[in-house]
Formats: C-alpha cells, sequence, structure tokens
C-alpha cells in the first residue's frame, strides 16, 4: 500500500469540518462542574440538565481531542464481562438491572440522536465480531448463548456468512449483533454538545483543571480560566487523567489505538470490501477493527505504540493489518492515519466512584467508550441529582488507585508485544494448516 502521502492527521477532524464556537467567559458559581468534555461529560451534562441548572463543562483541549472524537466510531453494545461474571461479582440482585441496562447501551446512544436530531451519520445496522479460528469461534459461541439468555439477539455465522459480510477469507466464522452499529464519533460528540448547550449546559474549550479543593461544603476548583465553585465536580477524563485528584492517573492503566484510513475506494473496490457495510471487530488477542466511512474509506484500527505521536512505521503497520485482511488493497493509499488513549480499568469494566462529598469520577471503557460512556451519563446524572449511591443501578465502588501502577504499565507493554507475537505465529499456523 502507497503511504507516502499519508497525512498523520485524524480522519474525522477531516471530515467533519469546522464546528461552531462554545461559551467564552468561564462563569464563577456552578451547581455542578464537569471536567472533560467527552462522551461521558458531555451525556451526563445533558441528562442533567432538565433537572438542574447552572451545570458547566469545561475541556482542557478542543472537544474531541481526546478519545471522543478518535475513536471508530462503532457502537456495540454491552460490557467486557458476561452477565454471569458480573453475577459473580456483584450478586444477582444488583447484576441483573445492570445487565439489562448494558445491554440496552447501544440503543440508547441511537434514541438520543433522533431524538437530538444529531447529525452523525449513524446507523443501528449491527455489529459483527469475527473470529480467526475454530477454538476463538467456539468461546465466542459460548459467550453468545450466555448473552442470549439475557435477551441479546446474537446470531452465530459461519465462514460463508463472514465471508459474505466482509468481502474477506480471513476468518472461520463470527457472531453478529443487531443492536449495535456506527457513527461519526466526532460529530456525535458535538451533537451532545449542542443538544446540552439548549438545555442551558455552558461548556468551555481551551480550560485545564489546575487544582481542586473542599471546603464549607462548596468544591474549588482552580482552572487556566480563573476559579470557579461548585456543590459537585465529576471528572471524567478517562485515558487523559491527570493526577488532578491524588492517585487519577492510577486508577487505570492506558493503552494507545492505532488507525489509518485509506483513499476513497472506486466502486469496483467497494464491491469486494465490506459488501455488508458493517462495523467490525475481530477475535485476535491484538484486535483490529474496521468499517467503511460514507465517503467510500475504509477505516481500520488496531493495538498503537504507548504514545500520541504517529510516523511513517505507524502507517505501514495499519496497512499490513489491512492488506492480511483485504489484499485487494494493494496499490492503494493511505490518507490518514492518528493514535488515541484507551482506559482499561482493573475492573474490566467501567468504574464509578464516588471518592468525597460532592465528587464523582466515571471513567475506564476498555474500548466500548461510544455506547457505555454515554449511558455512564444517565448513571452520573442521577447520583448527582441526589439518587442514593445503593440505588444506582451502575455499582458505585470504592475509589482505589492501582498500587504499583507504574508496573501494570510496563507489563501492559511487554504484555501486548506478546499478545502481538502470538497472533503472528497462531496466523501463520493458520494459513499453512490444510
Amino acid at each position: 500500500m502507497k503511504i507516502t502521502k499519508t497525512s498523520f492527521t485524524n480522519y474525522w477532524q477531516s471530515e467533519a469540518g469546522p464546528f461552531p464556537a462554545y461559551a467564552a467567559a468561564l462563569p464563577r458559581q456552578a451547581r455542578c462542574l464537569v471536567i472533560g468534555g467527552g462522551y461521558t461529560g458531555l451525556s451526563s451534562a445533558l441528562h442533567l440538565a432538565p433537572r438542574q441548572q447552572g451545570i458547566v463543562v469545561i475541556e482542557a483541549q478542543q472537544l474531541g481531542e481526546g478519545a471522543s472524537g478518535r475513536n471508530g466510531g462503532q457502537v456495540i453494545p454491552g460490557l467486557k464481562l458476561g452477565p454471569q461474571a458480573l453475577r459473580e461479582r456483584f450478586g444477582e440482585r444488583r447484576a441483573e438491572p445492570l445487565i439489562r441496562a448494558a445491554y440496552g447501551a447501544a440503543d440508547r446512544v441511537f434514541e438520543l440522536i433522533r431524538e437530538h436530531a444529531i447529525d452523525c451519520s449513524a446507523r443501528q445496522n449491527g455489529w459483527l465480531l469475527a473470529t480467526h479460528s475454530p477454538a476463538a469461534l467456539a468461546t465466542q459461541a459460548q459467550r453468545a448463548a450466555e448473552r442470549r439468555e439475557v435477551g441479546a439477539d446474537m446470531h452465530l455465522l459461519d465462514a460463508v456468512e463472514v465471508r459474505r459480510l466482509i468481502g474477506s477469507a480471513a476468518y472461520v466464522g463470527g457472531v453478529f449483533d443487531p443492536r449495535g452499529g456506527m457513527l461519526q464519533p466526532l460529530r456525535y460528540l458535538h451533537g451532545l454538545a449542542g443538544a446540552a448547550q439548549a438545555l442551558g449546559v455552558s461548556i468551555h474549550e481551551k480550560v485545564r483543571a489546575l487544582s481542586l479543593s473542599r471546603s464549607g461544603g462548596r468544591w474549588t476548583v482552580v482552572t487556566s480560566a480563573g476559579e470557579i465553585q461548585a456543590e459537585q465536580v465529576l471528572i471524567a477524563t478517562n485515558a487523559y487523567s491527570d493526577n488532578l485528584l491524588p492517585g487519577l492517573r492510577q486508577t487505570h492503566v492506558p493503552l494507545w489505538s492505532l488507525q489509518a484510513a485509506t483513499e476513497p475506494l472506486p466502486a469496483a473496490l467497494l464491491e469486494r470490501i465490506l459488501p455488508g457495510d458493517l462495523p467490525v471487530s475481530d477475535s485476535f488477542r491484538v484486535l483490529r477493527y474496521f468499517r467503511r466511512s460514507d465517503d467510500g474509506r475504509l477505516l481500520l484500527g488496531t493495538r498503537g505504540a504507548f504514545t500520541d505521536r504517529v510516523g511513517a512505521g505507524d502507517a505501514q503497520r495499519v496497512a499490513r493489518e489491512m492488506l492480511s485482511i483485504f489484499p485487494a488493497l494493494a496499490g492503494t493509499a493511505l490518507s490518514h492515519c492518528w493514535s488515541g488513549r484507551i482506559a482499561v480499568p482493573a475492573s474490566q469494566i467501567p468504574m464509578l466512584h464516588r471518592p468525597q462529598p460532592g465528587l464523582t469520577v466515571a471513567l475506564g471503557y476498555y474500548g466500548r467508550g461510544v455506547a457505555m460512556a454515554t449511558l455512564m451519563g444517565s448513571f452520573v446524572a442521577d447520583l448527582i441529582d441526589g439518587l442514593p449511591e445503593q440505588e444506582s443501578i451502575y455499582p458505585v465502588t470504592p475509589y482505589r488507585p492501582l498500587p504499583g501502577a507504574a508496573l501494570h504499565r510496563t507489563v501492559a507493554r511487554v504484555t501486548a508485544n506478546a499478545l502481538r507475537l502470538r497472533d503472528i505465529i497462531e496466523r501463520r499456523l493458520l494459513d499453512t494448516t490444510p
């Protein structure tokens, strides 16, 4: 594939064009201050706005500079953990409403899009998990069966059906979930922001929270644009967190996702590349996820290096992954290549904490942030509006930074490389199996 003309920029930003400016002067008082203008922060503000006035959102960069404007735009229902694992962790009574809510997360995204007329190329046309080996297919078949027991209408597909949908012989089968779908993630984010603004939420870009302290039942947050006091504070900075709250960066392990987009494909190739026009993830240990864009590009993502910077070597690696699935792309040029961070919590599911009175922390979506961060906003809004923690559908857990977080990050690097090597070996073995 040609990479000499690759622009090391985010395709979603190039496609979306300019957005309207947000509020300028930061107020000095707020009923609720939301720190972080991604899906969690804006969804929380949007869900809270009909019930409370005085909601202020601050974003250290521009909206969408973080993961909410850099992800693959796949709307995937549910959590990484299955229903039985959730029951074992939280007990039957607490787990059942959580299971129902999590598996309805994608529906909630598309409901919000319809309710607020968000223009983000949204399509709830399903999501495909493609499996690379018979063993992986058997594992996913078991997981699909468990999820069907709680109402998830997931279908097991054979190699012929998967090849028809993807246009590739790289997979032996898969699982189709009709509740999933895809959207333009950056335009979805700005759609949430516009809907929140219309309800009175004040949004401020390029305002960084520098410190926070509590006195007399109120929080004081010092920012790069001045000081603001608030009754409630939400920290929703996900994998871009600093230590604004002591230990915040140590609550999760950050990973990087690397993505690239081809130039628009000619009609002859579009008939062969993803003819089913579905968002797809695969079952390799270091997974690939891919989809088509509205203007006929192939977008593919995989695990990236542990840095925000991308270069020619990163583009070459994504190009190799594309060709391993779609050899017909040989000679096609890449137009964009970018990376973004993912927050991986030790618990394997998103974290919701209330470490001090009037302070809420929500983050850690493990690559499923479009649906789950949107849904998390509704849980956060309920808590900030006064719902007792024990009545929250999403469990509120103790705030505990990971001990030895730096070591966890080192282990994550070593593990990622080891898993990638195992995938390479397995692919070669599968290619030589008669």
